[in-house]
């Protein structure tokens, strides 16, 4: 019962896994060319843009969740995004969404690393704009644990971040993802029979992820024990943090934990807010309330640019 307990509450979380721990590709100047830009070692990856009508106020990087891509998940907010006057940038990640690395996991060193070259090839690119990270899910503590280390931003939007690592997650489970990703590292978990979850109130932005090729959902063994790795690296990250953030969250949400990331927003550096959403879910930015958040978002990054 232990160990069912424990794969059903990393399956929770599984909308926000990342992959196994490797070795970081080395650094190296990052491009941005039509539809794509050069993440760390060059790799190729994805790359959308909105740009505003007339001349930009400040440029927001965005990161998707695990299985998720760009587009997918920020096509609404970054359109609202450009009305207010932002330059709006989502990549794919390495090994998912349009990658030819789509599902091939990097770890989450790799992960970490594109984010960085990402952020510093928009940087580069935009010398005179102020450069905020928005990051869902996954794709929060990517960015999380890249800006601790350094980086060039002037403020991080986490929304609905994975957070559930260092001391939030308990030894059975931390033991159960381990013994996965030795014994079977390969095979993909459904959660049926195990758990069922609702990440949205949207039914049709649920109908249209599931019928997306693109989207990749049934994680893995290996990937399973690559979110526990990732998220302890964002929640080791968290106090070392140096710039203004703005976690949101949903009250309804049944992947994030709740204790988790506010446990996470707590231990943040910096100047910090909170926004907390009683009908919000886990796909903060596809909810029936979704233009809520997207405005909340703007505003927070209207004043500190």
């Amino acid at each position: 019962m232990a160990v069912r307990a424990a794969f059903a509450a990393l399956l929770l979380l599984a909308g926000c896994a990342g992959g196994p721990l490797g070795e970081a590709p080395p650094l190296a100047p990052a491009a941005v060319e039509a539809g794509a830009v050069a993440g760390a070692g060059g790799e190729r990856l994805a790359l959308s843009v909105w740009e505003p009508a007339g001349a930009p106020r400040a440029v927001v990087l965005a990161v998707h969740g695990f299985g998720d891509y760009g587009p997918s998940t920020f096509a609404g907010p970054a359109e609202f995004w450009a009305g207010r006057g932002f330059l709006v940038y989502a990549y794919d990640q390495r090994g998912f969404g349009r990658n030819a690395s789509r599902g091939r996991w990097p770890g989450a060193e790799a992960l970490i690393a594109d984010f960085r070259a990402v952020a510093a090839a928009l940087r580069a690119r935009h010398p005179g704009l102020p450069l905020f990270v928005v990051g869902h899910s996954m794709g929060g503590a990517v960015a999380l644990a890249g800006l601790a280390e350094g980086g060039g931003t002037d403020g991080l939007i986490l929304a609905a971040p994975a957070a559930q690592g260092g001391a939030m997650l308990p030894l059975p489970w931390r033991a159960a993802a381990w013994a996965g990703a030795l014994l079977f590292p390969e095979t993909r978990w459904t959660g049926e029979g195990i758990v069922t979850i609702r990440a949205s109130d949207n039914d049709a932005a649920l109908i249209a992820l599931g019928r997306d090729p693109l989207y990749l959902g049934r994680p893995s063994s290996r990937e399973l024990f690559g979110l526990v790795r990732l998220m302890d690296r964002a929640v080791a990250a968290a106090p070392r943090l140096s710039l203004d953030s703005l976690t949101l969250y949903g009250e309804r949400d049944e992947v994030a934990e709740r204790d988790a990331v506010l446990a996470l927003h707590e231990a943040l550096g910096g100047e910090k807010a909170l926004i907390l959403y009683p009908e919000g879910w886990h796909l903060l930015f596809r909810d029936l309330q979704r233009e809520r958040v997207w405005r909340d978002a703007a505003e927070w990054m209207e004043a500190r640019s």
